[in-house]
């Protein structure tokens, strides 16, 4: 016996459990990083990839679908639809994540949410648009790798950020 009166292998199992919880939130931190660097790099297939077979993804007004496949398809024309939309003819984006949480982790199910920051140029213009929102985010442990389960956007705004700015990119 130990003298708090803690037996050691007790000890020994909460230790264990709490490596494997931050081991988790390890995988899970990962994971919302590939979807940010999917994203950038238009990597729509590897963006599917980090969802579950059956995800669902929220985004509001924006659109609502389920499934890896429809997930998948839903950020290929999402692009092009941003073009049609604002009569440009070409967008570029990225998509920064700058502060993930997870909330609870609990055996092969967690939550966690991802404040972001997303820069948006039209045409090559002047003017870039400055994105931000939350993603509310659950995850599942499949065949030993964490996936999105469900992705939820609250876009909070976009709106123009600067005029005369020229990105290097």
């Amino acid at each position: 016996m130990m003298a708090d009166g803690v037996g050691l292998e007790a000890r020994m199992d909460e230790l264990s459990a709490r490596v494997r919880e931050l081991e988790a939130i390890r995988e899970l931190t990962k994971l919302r990083n590939a979807f940010h660097h999917c994203l950038n790099s238009l990597n729509w297939t590897g963006l599917g990839a980090l969802f579950t077979t059956d995800a669902h993804l929220d985004y509001g007004s924006l659109g609502d679908v389920r499934g890896r496949t429809a997930i998948q398809q839903y950020y290929s024309t999402l692009l092009p639809k941003m073009v049609e939309f604002q009569g440009a003819s070409e967008v570029v984006l990225m998509n920064f994540n700058q502060v993930h949480q997870v909330v609870a982790v609990d055996g092969d199910r967690a939550t966690g949410a991802c404040f972001f920051e997303e820069h948006v140029r039209f045409d090559k213009e002047d003017l870039v648009y400055q994105s931000v929102g939350r993603f509310s985010d659950s995850y599942v442990l499949a065949d030993g790798r964490w996936l999105f389960d469900r992705v939820e956007l609250d876009h909070y705004w976009l709106v123009p950020e600067n005029k005369k700015f020229r990105w290097p990119w």
